[in-house]
């Protein structure tokens, strides 16, 4: 016999998943932003000024969406592209004062809803929770 389709675990990361995007989505409303955007600025508040390869392997989506995503941020002041060393193919992407300032709000909507993700779970808990969706990633990707 088959179990409930309720059990399947990709049914339950999808839906997890689903609801995530939507609450970020509606918190980062008052922001002007989307989860997709929210991802690109995290990615460069670690490590400012990189190319768009970076932040493209780093969040595992296409050129084409990443250029999209990109020149939204430029149209609210969000960030620069510039160009590397006069090589118009490779670009830079880099935080502006205004992207700089929205850091702490954007880890601020982030954290409420990592608190409302755990909040019945402990640190312990907490923290292999993370390490076990870590090693599902994993194995998806050592088979992709």
């Amino acid at each position: 016999m088959h179990k409930s389709h309720n059990d399947d675990i990709g049914y339950q990361v999808q839906q997890i998943s689903h609801l995530v995007k939507q609450l970020q989505n509606e918190r980062l409303l008052k922001e002007d932003l989307s989860i997709s955007h929210m991802n690109v600025m995290f990615v460069l508040y670690e490590e400012d000024r990189v190319n768009q390869s970076h932040i493209q392997n780093n969040l595992g989506i296409k050129a084409s969406s990443l250029s999209k995503l990109i020149d939204i941020l430029i149209q609210k002041g969000l960030v620069t592209r510039e160009s590397l060393d006069g090589d118009a193919r490779s670009k830079i992407i880099c935080l502006t004062e205004l992207g700089k300032e929205k850091q702490q709000q954007l880890y601020r909507v982030r954290d409420e809803l990592e608190n409302q993700l755990t909040e019945h779970l402990n640190e312990t808990e907490t923290k292999q929770l993370a390490r076990m969706l870590s090693q599902v990633k994993s194995n998806l990707l050592k088979h992709s």
